[in-house]
Parts: structure tokens; C-alpha cells; sequence
């Protein structure tokens, strides 16, 4: 792309159809997602070591003593999966970040945890066994469009034991409304702290909000000036009302959700009031 696409620009932007999908498995740009997780300096990629101890005590507490079969999907670098393993319970993480899931794996391997990682979309990853509980943290539930995030809870609900423990952590309605209405931004960046880039660059950020739809838009154009290029990247969150997740979760064959407070799981100072945690069990 060149300066005058991103002037020509046809708004507003469409998921699903304009720009490239944040290239999560790409090998450089996940190695670079990676060192994001991995920081203790904020919460945004993954919270830091000291939240997600207490969200992974509060899992193990309502597993109950003994070993349970936890299936974590989305998993990352495996944080929560390797604390739980550390606890004795069998893990097993799924994710499609190359760097993220051989860090788990070397990580597993190193300490002899009972944690396995599979290199999978999560949307095409299929297993036959049962599982005590299946987690999905975070708010990558709301990066699906609604048919495929209806068909993961229904996968998810399939592998889990009657009775076993489910847990999402999505973006609040109001959270994804107001990201798809928060006005046009824009950064400069340096090489060490890129993301969508490994070089120097600058960072257009605009959103836009679809009432209809409920589905908040955000399209960044990164310039890299040392190469005189523009790309273009898109990413989406549908919002979703308490009724909606009731309704999703009811029709996928769970128990009508619990909301989890601050105290049984804390959010992090950036998601206060941005994130809701649901708890139901297989019916």
C-alpha cells in the first residue's frame, strides 16, 4: 500500500473484509507476541505472574483435590495450564502461536509437568477425550464472528465430562462498544517495542462501531518509513450482553453462567469493568 491508499480508504471498515487478520501465527510476528506475554511490566498480552497465580488458585480450588483432565483453549504460552500442572492436574493447551506453544512445551518438558501443547486454530482442533474443565480466557472469545464463537461453545461443551467446569472470561458489551466508538489515534513505535512491525514505524489507529451487528471494527495502517510501505491490518470484537451469553450458553448445553467477582477473579487494573468471568458446568 502507498499514503494515498490509506487516504482513498473506504470507511467504514468491514470485518472480514478489508486489510490483512493480525497475523497471530506468523513464526516472527508470534516471537514478538511472545516477549509481550511474557512481560511483567503490564497485563495487556497476558497479565501478569502475580493475577494469573491467583485466577489458576482459584480454578484448582474448584476442581477439588486429586488430578482433574483441564483442556485450555486459546492457551498462549501456557501460564495458567503450567501453574495447574504444577498442582498435579493433567493439562492440555491449545493455541496457533508457533513461539507461544514451543515456550510451553520447552517449558513443560524442562520442569517433567503433566501439560501437552497442540500447534492448532482452535476452531479446527479436535479431540475425543473428556475433560474435567475447559477454559477459554481473556476475550479471544469475542474475536469470532458469532457462529463460530456459537461453535466453539458447543465443541467446548462436548468435551467435557457431564458436570465439568466451564469457564470464559469475554469482553463486556459495553467494552466493545466503546473500543469500536474511541476516536482515531495514532502512535510511533521503535523496533524492540513493535508488534505489527519489527522495525521502526508509525501506527494509524481508527475504530468503528456497528450498532446493528454489535461488532466493533479497529483498522491499524502501519508506515514504515525506511521502507516507504504501508500495510494494513483489521481486527474485530463482538459484543455481547449478559442475556447473550445466557443464550449462548444455555443452546450449547451448560448450566445457566455465574459471574465471578473481582475477588475470585481479579481482571487487572485495565480490564476493571471491560471483562466479564462465566462459570457453568455441562448439563
Amino acid at each position: 500500500m502507498k499514503i494515498m491508499d490509506i487516504i482513498r480508504r473506504v470507511s467504514p471498515a468491514r470485518p472480514g473484509a478489508d486489510g490483512e487478520k493480525i497475523p497471530w501465527d506468523d513464526p516472527e510476528f508470534s516471537r514478538r507476541m511472545l516477549a509481550n506475554h511474557l512481560s511483567q511490566d503490564h497485563d495487556w498480552a497476558s497479565r501478569r505472574a502475580d493475577l494469573i497465580g491467583r485466577q489458576a488458585d482459584w480454578i484448582a480450588a474448584n476442581l477439588g483435590p486429586g488430578s482433574s483432565r483441564i483442556l485450555d483453549l486459546a492457551c498462549g504460552p501456557g501460564l495458567y495450564t503450567h501453574l495447574l500442572a504444577e498442582r498435579g492436574h493433567q493439562c492440555v493447551g491449545v493455541d496457533f502461536s508457533p513461539a507461544s506453544v514451543a515456550y510451553a512445551r520447552t517449558r513443560a518438558e524442562a520442569e517433567g509437568l503433566p501439560a501437552r501443547y497442540v500447534l492448532s486454530d482452535i476452531r479446527l482442533y479436535r479431540d475425543e477425550d473428556q475433560y474435567d474443565c475447559v477454559m477459554f480466557v481473556f476475550g479471544e472469545f469475542n474475536a469470532f464472528a458469532r457462529e463460530e464463537a456459537a461453535g466453539l461453545l458447543a465443541a467446548a461443551a462436548q468435551r467435557l465430562k457431564p458436570g465439568g467446569l466451564f469457564i470464559l472470561e469475554g469482553h463486556t458489551f459495553k467494552a466493545v462498544k466503546e473500543a469500536g466508538l474511541a476516536p482515531a489515534s495514532w502512535w510511533s513505535c521503535e523496533a524492540e517495542a513493535g508488534i505489527l512491525s519489527p522495525r521502526p514505524h508509525l501506527c494509524l489507529q481508527e475504530n468503528f462501531w456497528d450498532e446493528a451487528a454489535a461488532v466493533a471494527v479497529t483498522r491499524y495502517y502501519i508506515i514504515d518509513p525506511g521502507r516507504a510501505e504501508v500495510r494494513e491490518f483489521r481486527s474485530a470484537l463482538t459484543g455481547y450482553a449478559l442475556k447473550d451469553y445466557e443464550r449462548l450458553f444455555a443452546r450449547a448445553g451448560f448450566s445457566r453462567p455465574r459471574a465471578l467477582d473481582a475477588a475470585q477473579w481479579p481482571a487487572g487494573d485495565p480490564f476493571i469493568g471491560q471483562m466479564t468471568t462465566l462459570t457453568a458446568v455441562r448439563l
